[in-house]
């Protein structure tokens, strides 16, 4: 015990404070057990309280006079106004009752769908403008033809196909039975145009002094800041491949409109057409208004209902009530899921590398401008191409390639994934979308088979990598930059100076070993010599009906081909027959909600005695399906279409 000393103490001096007692070790338990009991009940209550609210949602709608999931008669209605995304949407748990836009995938499974469905009667489409990559248009359009197959009609209205330029909109129309447009639209077939800005001169006047090297000629990312003028290569590079993407676009629309390719290339060459030139060329079947049109889609499917009205289904909801139909139960999908319960399917796993390759999505270090087409995180990638390799009913592996590149160290890792996955047995099939250069190459070299469309752009196999010195800038500006430094080239990656003659020669010699390293993996995966690739790499970026007559890609296909071979690869008779998983494989709606309420109790880890969350939280899930987009009751909205 403390004792207290009187005698050399000042009267006005604080007192001293007293000894505080070594709590017993029962009151040091109480507050952890008192705050383990509180958690616990924090998150019953939670559970507790979110049953109740979905509860009381889901019965005040079943009281409601209801309809089947679909109806037996319908007309699918699609609005198209942009392009498509590789990455599938997931249903919002926040906002579960908002329409989920179709990806490329789900967009050409349930045409395939609508296609055999005895209940859908035709297609009726809208397009409202937006931009569209050629290869997706391509998978679109061979969807939409294919839908046409089962003698099911396929009508499609837009106010205006291309009014703010481009052709791709018509290009799209032109995979239907009948194109309509209102009296006062255009029609653009203007052809093609690729245009590139050169900021050397400007550069030079403000004191900007950019410093790039490449690997080789063709490799011409930043050839807008280094030169005044497009180079030779570049510019041979760039009229072949407007050549071959012109090409392939003049053959889709000769077998579809009837007309020989020099016609259409007089029709190109006028570019514009008014609703009566369009109509009297040949590129349209009708010149009316869109409610005309409905009227006759009304009548014809009427007449085939045996007079009765057949009523329109967006889309959207048909779409969705196909991919839940292909789940099942969600619930029970949940627990078989996280049970390891598959299908007795053969399994095909497929594995989404979309956008800037960098090593994971946390990176912010793709150049500006790239990083709005998303990032291929490679640490996810390889880990999905891991998950699938230990996976013993998965037999194939597709990769889905749509990157225009990024950090050499990411692909290595994605490419050390696909080779470890290929010495375990399993096959590695690669379907590139609408560009797979550089590091989108890099990825699929080792593939033993690449699928590419014929507007694909592919290759620019090279490197290339600098700075920019604004050294004359800041002394036009005032403004003069000092410091140490420790290492002969510790600051070669300031902008404040130009590389040194050594820092040159360093980067140099990086980007050759970077180049060589990148030419030995495509003639190992291609089965080539290093010579013979350097002859067709150097940069330059190849369509893709160009890329297999020179060997770099093996078929032209789309996702849904690749799929097929695949499955027939698995041992399925296509891809219908087989167990077709995306990995990572998207949370759920009830992964979601146990994250949420979970904290750090992750959905998919559990064990042990967390596994009793799953069946807890499984009526929770059963009455948030109800709630949001029950399978035994309406999923659609009946439409006025006009």
């Amino acid at each position: 015990m403390y004792k207290r000393n009187f005698r050399h103490r000042s009267l006005f001096s604080s007192p001293v404070p007293k000894a505080v007692e070594k709590p017993k070790i029962k009151w040091r338990v109480w507050p952890i057990l008192w705050g383990a009991l509180r958690r616990t009940c924090t998150f019953v209550g939670a559970i507790v309280l979110v049953s109740v609210v979905l509860t009381g949602w889901s019965a005040s709608r079943l009281v409601k006079d209801v309809e089947p999931s679909m109806p037996g008669k319908m007309v699918l209605y699609l609005t198209l106004n942009g392009d498509l995304d590789d990455l599938p949407h997931e249903v919002s748990f926040a906002d579960p009752l908002a329409n989920v836009p179709p990806s490329l995938k789900s967009f050409t499974d349930t045409l395939y769908r609508a296609k055999n469905d005895p209940r859908v009667y035709g297609l009726y489409a809208r397009i409202d403008g937006g931009g569209y990559s050629l290869a997706h248009l391509q998978e679109m359009r061979a969807a939409i033809i294919d839908f046409r197959k089962s003698g099911k009609f396929a009508y499609v209205f837009s106010p205006s196909y291309g009014e703010s330029g481009g052709m791709g909109a018509y290009y799209l129309a032109s995979s239907f039975d009948e194109v309509w447009m209102q009296p006062m639209g255009i029609v653009s077939v203007a052809g093609l145009s690729l245009q590139e800005p050169f900021f050397r001169d400007v550069l030079d006047k403000i004191g900007v002094e950019p410093q790039f090297f490449q690997r080789k000629e063709y490799k011409t990312a930043y050839e807008s800041l280094n030169n005044s003028h497009m180079s030779q290569p570049n510019r041979e590079m760039m009229g072949e491949l407007v050549g071959d993407l012109s090409h392939s676009i003049m053959s889709d629309l000769a077998e579809e409109t009837g007309m020989t390719p020099a016609h259409l290339k007089t029709l190109v060459d006028r570019g514009i057409f008014v609703a009566d030139e369009a109509l009297r060329a040949g590129l349209l079947d009708k010149v009316d208004y869109s409610d005309v049109l409905v009227d006759r889609i009304n009548s014809f499917a009427s007449a085939k209902a045996g007079g009765e009205e057949v009523p329109y289904v967006n889309f959207e909801d048909y779409m969705y009530d196909y991919l839940q139909s292909k789940k099942g139960n969600p619930a029970e999908a949940f627990l078989a899921k996280h049970e390891k319960k598959r299908s007795t399917k053969p399994g095909v796993a497929l594995i989404y590398a979309v956008g800037v390759i960098m090593p994971s999505s946390t990176e912010a270090a793709a150049p500006t401008g790239l990083m709005d087409d998303g990032v291929a995180a490679a640490d996810d990638i390889a880990g999905a191409i891991e998950d699938a390799t230990d996976d013993d009913n998965i037999k194939v592996i597709v990769l889905r390639v749509n990157s225009p590149g990024g950090s050499p160290t990411a692909s290595e890792t994605i490419l050390r994934a696909v080779s470890k996955a290929q010495k375990e047995g399993k096959k590695v099939i690669v379907s590139m979308g609408p560009t797979a250069a550089s590091g989108g190459y890099w990825i699929s070299a080792y593939a033993d088979r690449i699928f590419v469309l014929p507007t694909t752009l592919t290759g620019s196999i090279g490197v290339l990598g600098g700075k920019v010195s604004a050294e004359e800038l800041w002394k036009k500006v005032g403004v003069n930059w000092e410091g140490v430094q420790w290492g002969a080239n510790s600051g070669m990656w300031s902008m404040n100076a130009p590389f040194s003659k050594g820092e040159a020669e360093r980067m140099n010699a990086m980007l050759d070993n970077i180049y060589d390293g990148f030419l030995a993996r495509v003639a190992k995966g291609r089965k080539m010599s290093v010579a013979d690739v350097d002859k067709i790499a150097r940069g330059r970026v190849w369509s893709g009906a160009k890329a297999i007559k020179i060997g770099l890609a093996d078929e032209i296909g789309s996702l849904d081909d690749a799929l097929d071979y695949a499955a027939v690869q698995a041992g399925a008779k296509d891809r219908h027959g087989a167990d077709v998983r995306i990995m990572p494989e998207p949370l759920s709606p009830l992964e979601k909600l146990v994250k949420l309420l979970g904290g750090q109790v992750m959905a998919g880890k559990f064990a042990g005695a967390q596994s009793a969350m799953i069946e807890a939280f499984k009526p929770i899930y059963t009455q948030y399906q109800v709630m949001t987009r029950p399978q035994d009751f309406a999923v659609y909205n009946k439409i006025e279409v006009r």
